[in-house]
């Protein structure tokens, strides 16, 4: 009888081996599956999240670009601005000194004829009554009179242009140096912006999202300065 059960004994025992061989494949295989599944899953969900980090990355990038693109243009208008503005200050004091000669000028043209209207009224004092050189020294006398009034009331015209080209250079002195307070203003935006866009375009080199957020953070300040450049006076 112990003979007879030997061989059954013995497939018995095959038998197992090779269900837990079959049972220790499939295990295996189910890992194998598993461990697949996941790094699927996380290859799916690194792809999603590097395609949503570039999709903001590409967005904010434009928002920047156009923001640059609006500062460097209001800025080359400031510019200009200020170049108009100096241009009219040099202008205006040419213009000025040019005035001031002329008013020299016919300030002592009139010295000139006060002191000829002076030595008629001298050489009058010694002639005779019936001297008739005193008629002629009258008409001179009053000719240098009229002279006198004349070159009186174009000094005074002279002296208004003078006093309206001296206000005129100081307005436009005024205004180019606000156009500059504005331009430096821009200009630290610009720089701002440039510096917020480089770090959220190096999100996407190096895979850190606190540079995107802190370029973010970067960029509102370099808008804040563009937007009160406008109001700076």
């Amino acid at each position: 009888m112990t003979e007879e059960r030997s061989p059954s004994e013995s497939a018995d025992r095959l038998s197992a081996s090779v269900e837990e061989i079959e049972r220790a494949i499939e295990s295996a295989i189910s890992r194998l599956e598993a461990e697949r599944k996941a790094e699927a899953t996380a290859a799916a969900a690194a792809a999603d999240r590097k395609s949503l980090v570039s999709q903001r990355v590409s967005i904010a990038a434009l928002l920047l670009t156009m923001m640059l693109s609006f500062l460097g243009f209001v800025r080359a208008g400031e510019d200009s601005s200020s170049s108009d503005d100096k241009t009219v200050v040099e202008q205006s004091k040419n213009d000025a000194a040019s005035e001031w000669a002329l008013y020299q000028t016919k300030q002592a043209q009139r010295t000139s004829l006060v002191e000829a209207e002076d030595a008629i009224e001298r050489s009058v004092l010694g002639m005779r009554i019936d001297d008739p050189g005193r008629r002629l020294a009258r008409f001179h006398h009053r000719e240098y009179g009229e002279q006198v009034r004349a070159v009186d009331a174009e000094n005074g015209q002279v002296f208004h242009r003078i006093q309206s080209l001296n206000r005129r250079e100081y307005l436009a002195r005024k205004d180019a140096e606000q156009h500059d307070r504005r331009k430096d203003r821009y200009d630290m935006g610009i720089r701002t912006l440039t510096l917020a866009l480089v770090l959220i375009s190096v999100t996407l080199l190096v895979d850190r999202d606190y540079l995107f957020w802190f370029g973010l953070a970067i960029a509102a300040i370099g808008a804040a300065l563009g937007v009160t450049a406008y109001f700076l006076h």
